[in-house]
């Protein structure tokens, strides 16, 4: 029995929701979007494998297929969706939304040779948030 999961791509729902509130600011998520939608949905934004969004959100691959097939997130992981969701929204609005997931996964010195995402996955998102303000302010840091 193969235990491999076909990756899903996010629906038209969440697509049209995109192009209708793209602009930087503005949440991509809104209440009528499931959770279920709103993870396969963000996963495929960001271009990442569920693996990738697996290792961020500390889970298992299967958890995520579970999820994306409509079973309860549990509060924790609902939680850390909710801020890898609010860290894309405002990189949206800091570069082009293709180099976001690309953006999360790189290395960077400011972080101590870890990736934002890193910082994401070990719940360390204040660093992340205090360079994200940087940018947008122009403030030294």
């Amino acid at each position: 029995m193969s235990t491999a999961v076909k990756e899903r791509p996010a629906s038209a729902k969440f697509a049209a929701h995109t192009k209708d509130h793209g602009k930087p600011g503005r949440p991509v998520s809104v209440p009528s979007i499931s959770k279920a939608t709103l993870l396969a949905a963000l996963r495929d934004a960001l271009g990442w494998s569920r693996n990738q969004m697996a290792l961020v959100m500390n889970c298992s691959e299967r958890a995520l297929v579970n999820w994306e097939q409509g079973e309860p997130i549990s509060a924790v992981y609902a939680s850390k969706l909710r801020e890898l969701q609010s860290v894309y929204d405002e990189l949206r609005g800091l570069m082009k939304p293709g180099e976001v997931g690309r953006w999360l996964t790189t290395e960077s010195g400011e972080f101590d040779g870890h990736s934002p995402a890193d910082l994401i996955r070990r719940g360390e998102t204040g660093r992340l948030w205090q360079s994200l303000f940087y940018l947008r302010t122009g403030m030294p840091d």
